[in-house]
């Protein structure tokens, strides 16, 4: 089978990239109120006057972030939702999630995302509508696995998504505030836990 050729990028978009890059990593490093504009103009190689032609904001270079992870998970969700083995599934897409960010600090990161969310109604709306499509998606996915006898029938879909998803959460929490979490480890107890989680008749 053929691979299909990313078309290439136009120039408007190479450098909207490259500034959502520079600021990727600002941001992981430094924390998002931390890093300034002219941080992430020098790591972007660009001037504040070209920079702010794409972002006017940090806020906006967030909500692009989270935008675009938005659009890549959609897009996983679609190529797995009539999968024959959607528990599999499931756990391959959780540990997705988990190894998104690779240290503490891309975690901590995501954890900063989800308070900024709190404060400000432009990330908050970028967040609800990950959220919107990656909820019911994961809770199509449970269904499918009660359907065939891999996941508890008794569950409700939608709030056993919620709680798969909470497990991601909650695992960026451990991985930014404990220093001697385990990281590889906790990646490794993901399919177990998760099997345990949704296990028919448990």
């Amino acid at each position: 089978m053929s691979e299909t050729v990313a078309e290439p990028l136009t120039r408007r978009e190479e450098k909207r990239r490259r500034i959502l890059e520079a600021a990727d990593g600002c941001f992981a490093r430094r924390g998002f109120h931390a890093t300034s504009m002219a941080e992430i103009c020098e790591a972007a190689g660009m001037s504040a006057g070209n920079l702010y032609r794409y972002f006017p904001s940090k806020e906006a270079m967030i909500a692009a972030l989270v935008d675009s992870e938005r659009e890549e998970t959609a897009a996983l969700f679609r190529q797995v939702e009539d999968s024959d083995d959607p528990l599999a599934a499931i756990i391959a897409l959780l540990e997705r999630f988990l190894t998104l960010a690779t240290d503490a600090a891309g975690h901590r990161l995501w954890l900063e995302i989800l308070s900024e969310g709190a404060r400000n109604p432009q990330i908050q709306a970028v967040l609800d509508r990950s959220d919107a499509e990656v909820r019911p998606a994961l809770a199509h996915l449970v269904g499918r696995a009660a359907a065939i006898g891999q996941a508890d029938p008794a569950l409700d879909p939608d709030q056993a998504a919620v709680w798969l998803l909470m497990l991601i959460d909650g695992f960026s929490a451990r991985v930014a505030t404990d220093p001697r979490f385990d990281i590889a480890a906790g990646i490794a107890a993901l399919p177990a836990m998760v099997r345990r989680l949704l296990a028919p008749g448990a």
